[in-house]
């Protein structure tokens, strides 16, 4: 099946795509070009690619079809050794461009109403957050009350763009200076701190950033609410146009996710809390593809650079709509 397919590329066709897949490869390599004056968005840029890389390696696909039998069947071991071949005749590292970058950092959150009644004490809370790299948690902070807003210090409340290690949220989360390229995505969790006499166990979560301890440790702790915030790469680039511009929003929590429903003691004990966010667009990075098709390998354990933009393909998705809204009292964007 496959031998037939690639010989589906004749000469003529293969004079013809040429012209169309080495023009994509020099726009990639020349993103000052006037075709890059509109910025194309990650998932038609990666299209792109592949379009490219498809067209241009036809006649090499064609050579090493050559040893493979004329009917292969859906058990032969013979094609990833061919795509192994292939990818690694092409030079990876020469394909660049421009990508644009962002930070998220924690701003506050408010108690629009305490779990439980109000007059039988405050609550002690703990806020988790969690992006595609790993997770950030607060220290507790206690003495909240109905209608009080707690502030945490943005350059040290990275959520997206926290760089490798152990991090709590208002003390060390401190945001790389390469932020992360869209689309961007994270979840807030918030717990309200319970002690117990026999104390609780859990085992932090494994990733690349890592908070100290658990948000519940699973023992005495009640589930406040959560949210879950999704940026499109052509959100971030139509909001935040320049380097240096902000965008701050609030979520509503939702306090009963799923089968969790705040502290099951009832609905006049659940918690009604928004949280407050920022979203900074930082410098443009040059990016080659060969690093990050190394990293994904490495992650998937793909075999081959090939391998990984056909699952990549398979795999794009369009991001769950947010339900945010833009904070009326917006900071200025940062110069």
């Amino acid at each position: 099946m496959l031998k037939k397919d690639i010989h589906c590329f004749t000469l003529a066709q293969d004079l013809a795509l040429r012209p169309l897949s080495t023009q994509l490869i020099a726009d990639l390599h020349c993103p000052d070009s006037p075709r890059w004056t509109q910025t194309i968005n990650a998932s038609k840029r990666f299209v792109a690619i592949c379009l490219g890389l498809m067209a241009a390696l036809g006649a090499t696909a064609d050579t090493f079809a050559q040893a493979l039998p004329s009917s292969p069947s859906l058990v032969d071991t013979d094609y990833p050794t061919v795509v192994t071949k292939v990818s690694s005749s092409i030079n990876w590292d020469t394909i660049r461009w421009v990508e644009r970058r962002y930070k998220i950092e924690a701003m506050r959150f408010k108690a629009r109403d305490e779990t439980g009644i109000d007059w039988l004490g405050s609550d002690e809370v703990m806020v988790e957050t969690t992006d595609a790299k790993g997770w950030t948690v607060s220290n507790e902070i206690g003495d909240i009350d109905t209608g009080d807003t707690h502030n945490f210090d943005p350059a040290k409340s990275c959520i997206v763009g926290v760089p490798p290690g152990i991090v709590v949220l208002g003390e060390s989360s401190v945001c790389e200076k390469g932020g992360e390229p869209g689309p961007l995505s994270f979840q807030v969790e918030f717990w309200e701190k319970d002690t117990s006499p026999f104390g609780g166990f859990c085992i932090p979560a494994a990733g690349e950033h890592v908070g100290p301890y658990c948000v519940d440790d699973t023992y005495g702790d009640d589930f406040i609410g959560s949210a879950q915030i999704d940026y499109l790469t052509q959100e971030l680039e139509a909001a935040l146009p320049n380097v240096g511009d902000e965008q701050i929003e609030s979520v509503r929590l939702d306090s009963c996710p799923g089968q969790i429903c705040g502290d099951g003691g009832g609905p006049w004990n659940l918690g009604d809390y928004t949280f407050t966010w920022r979203v900074t667009r930082l410098p443009n990075a040059l990016v080659n593809l060969g690093s990050l098709l190394t990293e994904a390998m490495q992650r998937s354990g793909a075999r081959s650079e090939l391998e990984v933009i056909t699952a990549g393909l398979r795999y794009l998705r369009a991001p769950i709509e947010r339900k945010t809204k833009p904070e009326i009292d917006k900071l200025p964007p940062k110069r």
